[in-house]
């Protein structure tokens, strides 16, 4: 086998399993969506975010140093 061969070879592999792969995928994929009807889900409540002092400071870059 010359290296051009094996070359075409291990590509037309790849885009095989590439190819199976993808049909299982989208034989076995997640699930449609549900049609639209009453939603159980409640929404979460919206807590706003208390303001907390950041830990870190600048530092005075050789202003006021002793």
């Amino acid at each position: 086998m010359n290296t051009g061969l094996r070359i075409a070879a291990f590509i037309a592999a790849v885009a095989a399993v590439f190819a199976i792969a993808f049909g299982v995928g989208r034989v076995a994929g997640p699930a449609r969506e549900p049609t639209p009807g009453p939603s159980t889900h409640q929404p979460a409540t919206h807590q706003p975010a208390t303001h907390q002092p950041s830990v870190h400071q600048e530092e005075s870059h050789g202003e006021g140093a002793p």
